[in-house]
């Protein structure tokens, strides 16, 4: 009996420990004393090391609490964690919490890669170009990583406000970064100077931009809901008029598409995330601007009753994404640029998956509805998935991307690289591997993923062509066709982008290595292992997928009015079943023939070669003498391959054109042959900024031309407009 009871309060104590609002105060504390440990002592070495702890130990309790209710999945959980009654006629202010099998998933995701990164920032961030503000560095990664995961578990609209200005305010401190160290030791040449400069100021734009969007919508959620709850919001999302529903999903679209970069607000992250330190887009890239997708799925299937045509639209909007970032990540011309690109093209293909959700979430005619409920629990586990993918392999390139950075003492352009396989092999190992993972290659983890995205894709078409709705059948065929020419170019893009930096002879002397001071030996160990952590959970997996798969169905399950079957106990396998016509999702199959395939390829080239000459001249070169930065492909020249097809290489610069953000890519300077790329969404966003700032000053000048007479009845309308609000709301109940 005493044992029995002992087991009890152990069970209770638990209990207490994962309760919301004591779990908030802990991670609170441990990332609060991180944010002003390095500011109050800057001065000190240890500090800085002292606050990438805290934030090692504040991520592993946060992640430790998010698995508390992960393993096994447990009911939501809702607390209040602070309350303050402002004003009698208004809601009260709170900061609320709210835990589930979804929000456990994302602060899961959040903390581990934030332990990830403290781990590697402690060796990281001893490079020289960051000592100098390492301290600064530190405390906005300590405020970033709380600010996302309180983001998360917020419950209510005055919180989850509040924790999305943090997350701007933090990483906008991280974007002056670069703004910063070229203020102390100069910038390499204008552009990169200009880019610097106007990140921050993009950002800040960008992110308010999104916020004020977003405030819109969950304000009209929230009057009819008279409450700013999220709780209240999901009980009157069944009671929303049309029309309003309607308003608020666009809002909601505009706000989190711009804050998660969809098309054609995407013009913003290959600008600002590589002005941010290095070490910090494994956790800023890939996964926090992922914050922005965990809001849509609650916006769009809990806040709202779903309808067809957002789907439709979604997954459209989500399908151009992927393309568009796709083609500019193969024109550009440096690594931090290339990566920022495929993040976004990488969001198009997660938001497709929900697009997908989105059209079977609402009824559908001739197609029977727990079917189509299957169909939408379906496309949301693939868009978990691959979410899941990304952050990982990503995350593996951003490390990577870091540990080149820290080595060649920050050398990232394609035309300065080349050769890191010999001279850095860990690094470019673990490089190749997530190339090989988000190119899609199988045993790696990015094939399982859009393979299932695919299969959705394809058990929705023939869902639709099934119930006969041909125009909405058309609409997934075509998405269907972008999508797979968007795996196809990333298989490409990573090619050059691998092929540049890795392969081949060094693009830089010796001699100018030597002089620039780049590192004669690998990553150090923390680095690496970091490194090898990652590249070893892109094979897992993608090896063994059920084991995610089990836990993704069971979280999107707990999501009211979804109903999938888990798959079965298969080590290697992906089954997962729908009720239309006996269709079967399976992973394992073609994952298992594709391995096969490999294995007997690479068993037919060893024995091809085992019985070819050795001897291999060396090819002949005109008698030209062999250099390596111009005997090699450029990337300019890799990318001519697609940029030919679809846009004019050698188009010159439009003097005329406003230039508020740099519409233009130089790839090559020859003055007989200068090839520029345009980002035209860049270009079409100077228009419209340009448009704003012509508008603004006509306003000035009306508005303020220094008459007195008009500034009375400014006065005198202002005092109006108040009476009558107070006339008009005397007689509202509180």
């Amino acid at each position: 009996m005493d044992h029995i009871l002992t087991d009890l309060t152990d069970l209770t104590n638990l209990t207490n420990l994962l309760a919301p609002h004591r779990a908030v105060q802990v991670i609170t504390l441990l990332f609060g004393v991180g944010v002003v440990v390095p500011l109050i002592w800057r001065t000190r070495g240890w500090s800085s090391r002292a606050g990438l702890g805290l934030a090692l130990v504040g991520s592993l309790a946060s992640a430790g609490w998010a698995a508390g209710w992960l393993l096994p999945v447990r009911l939501p959980h809702t607390a209040v964690v602070w309350r303050s009654s402002w004003l009698e006629a208004l809601p009260p202010l709170q900061w609320e919490v709210r835990t589930d099998a979804l929000s456990g998933l994302f602060v899961l995701l959040i903390a581990a890669f934030a332990a990830v990164v403290a781990i590697y920032s402690f060796a990281a961030l001893e490079a020289p170009h960051y000592r100098q503000q390492r301290h600064r560095i530190v405390s906005a990664f300590n405020l970033f990583a709380w600010a996302t995961i309180m983001t998360v578990v917020a419950n209510d609209v005055f919180s989850l406000l509040a924790m999305l200005e943090l997350m701007t305010l933090a990483f906008g401190y991280l974007v002056l970064y670069k703004h910063a160290l070229y203020l102390d030791e100069g910038a390499p040449d204008a552009e990169k100077e200009t880019n610097a400069r106007i990140a921050p100021q993009v950002y800040l734009i960008v992110s308010h931009t999104s916020t004020a969007l977003l405030l819109v919508a969950l304000l009209l959620l929230a009057i009819p809901a008279r409450s700013l709850s999220l709780d209240m919001l999901r009980v009157g999302a069944s009671q929303l008029p049309p029309i309003l529903a309607n308003v608020v999903f666009l809002l909601a679209l505009g706000g989190l598409g711009i804050r998660a970069g969809l098309t054609p607000a995407h013009v913003w992250v290959s600008l600002v995330h590589p002005s941010s330190p290095t070490p910090t887009h494994a956790l800023s890239l890939g996964i926090a601007i992922k914050v922005a997708v965990y809001l849509m799925i609650r916006c769009f299937f809990e806040f709202l009753p779903p309808q067809a045509w957002w789907g439709y639209v979604l997954l459209l909007v989500a399908v151009y994404t992927a393309l568009v970032n796709v083609w500019y990540a193969i024109a550009s011309h440096d690594l931090k640029t290339a990566l920022a690109y495929h993040s976004i093209e990488n969001i198009g293909i997660i938001a497709a998956a929900i697009g997908v959700a989105l059209i079977f979430a609402a009824p559908q005619p001739g197609i029977d509805p727990s079917s189509a409920q299957t169909i939408a629990a379906l496309a949301l586990v693939a868009s978990l998935y691959h979410l899941i993918n990304h952050a990982v392999f990503k995350g593996l390139l951003y490390l990577c991307t870091g540990a080149i950075d820290y080595l060649t003492r920050q050398v990232v352009d394609f035309e300065r690289l080349g050769g890191l396989l010999r001279l850095y092999p860990w690094t470019s190992a673990a490089f190749l591997v997530g190339s090989a993972a988000i190119a899609g290659f199988p045993p790696f983890n990015g094939y399982v993923s859009e393979w299932l995205t695919l299969q959705s894709a394809l058990v929705a078409l023939g869902a639709l062509k099934g119930a006969a709705l041909r125009i909405e059948t058309i609409i997934i065929i075509f998405s269907l066709i972008l999508l797979v020419a968007a795996f196809a170019l990333t298989a490409f893009c990573f090619v050059k982008i691998a092929g540049m930096s890795l392969l081949g002879s060094p693009r830089t002397s010796a001699e100018t290595r030597n002089q620039e001071q780049w590192n004669q030996h690998d990553a150090p160990w923390p680095m690496r292992a970091m490194m090898g952590l990652m590249a070893g959970l892109c094979l897992a997996l993608g090896l063994l997928p059920a084991f995610v798969a089990r836990s993704l169905v069971s979280i999107v399950a707990d999501t009211p009015g979804y109903t999938i079957a888990p798959p079965p106990p298969s080590i290697f396998g992906l089954h997962l079943e729908t009720p239309i016509s006996s269709i079967t999702l399976v992973v394992a199959h073609p994952l298992m023939t594709a391995l096969a395939l490999t294995l007997a390829l690479l068993v037919l080239v060893g024995y091809v070669n085992r019985y070819r000459p050795t001897l291999r001249p060396d090819p002949w070169n005109c008698g030209t003498p062999y250099t390596a930065d111009g005997t090699q492909y450029t990337g300019a020249a890799l990318s001519f391959l697609i940029r030919g097809i679809s846009a004019d290489p050698f188009r010159r610069a439009d003097p005329a054109a406003p230039e508020h953000l740099p519409a233009r890519m130089v790839l090559a300077r020859s003055k007989d042959y200068p090839q520029v790329v345009v980002e035209y969404f860049r270009r079409l966003a100077n228009y419209a900024t340009d448009g704003v700032l012509r508008s603004a000053r006509w306003i000035g000048m009306w508005a303020q031309n220094g008459d007195i007479r008009q500034y009375l009845w400014y006065i005198l309308i202002a005092n109006i407009v108040a009476l009558v609000l107070f006339l008009v709301l005397r007689g509202v109940p509180a």
